[in-house]
């Protein structure tokens, strides 16, 4: 009788140290559909301001969608986990395209590009960019198809959102902000 006595004891339990377990887990599970849902929620807004920004543009209106543009970014990353003075960068550019300062805006984004791109990278891409001059340059004599800077501009955006789409934020942010760049000359 003892026996028995002790097998349900310690079933009983076992039955609570489990139901336990489960009450334990079940403000997790609850918090992951919440996060997936902030995290859904941003991915949609980042993509209908992608869309907002090409429209704005296409029409003409360049301080629009570049401002859509810049407000891409700064959700891709909460406030203050960007590098150096980036955000700040960011924030200036979006004023002086609303106040119509283009050339000053795409010379803080160029700022802005510096610092997301490591030094080593930067000099790598500058190199290839001097090689794709000199290719461009000995076929001179061929007639060759240049793209409009706004197709350009379109497919950077549209290849940043499938970035976004994959998850690596940061080239789509540099791909954004090198579209962004092709508002006008900067200075070196």
């Amino acid at each position: 009788m003892k026996k028995w006595m002790w097998v349900s004891i310690f079933v009983i339990l076992i039955f609570l140290i489990f139901c336990q377990q489960q009450k334990e887990e079940e403000p997790a599970t609850l918090e992951k559909p919440q996060e997936k849902e902030k995290i859904s929620s941003i991915a949609k807004e980042v993509n209908n301001k992608i869309q907002s920004a090409i429209s704005s543009l296409a029409e003409g209106k360049v301080d629009e969608g570049a401002n859509l543009l810049l407000d891409v970014i700064l959700l891709t990353r909460p406030g203050g986990s960007w590098p150096g003075n980036f955000e700040n960068s960011i924030l200036e550019a979006k004023e002086q395209f609303q106040g119509g300062n283009i050339q000053q805006g795409v010379e803080l984004i160029s700022d802005a590009l510096k610092l997301m791109i490591p030094a080593a990278e930067a000099s790598k891409e500058k190199v290839k960019e001097e090689s794709k001059d000199v290719e461009q340059e000995q076929k001179k004599d061929e007639p060759a198809r240049i793209a409009p800077i706004a197709e350009i501009m379109r497919d950077k955006i549209l290849a940043a959102r499938e970035q976004f789409k994959g998850g690596n934020t940061d080239k789509g942010v540099i791909l954004i902000l090198e579209s962004l760049l092709l508002f006008g000359p900067r200075s070196n």
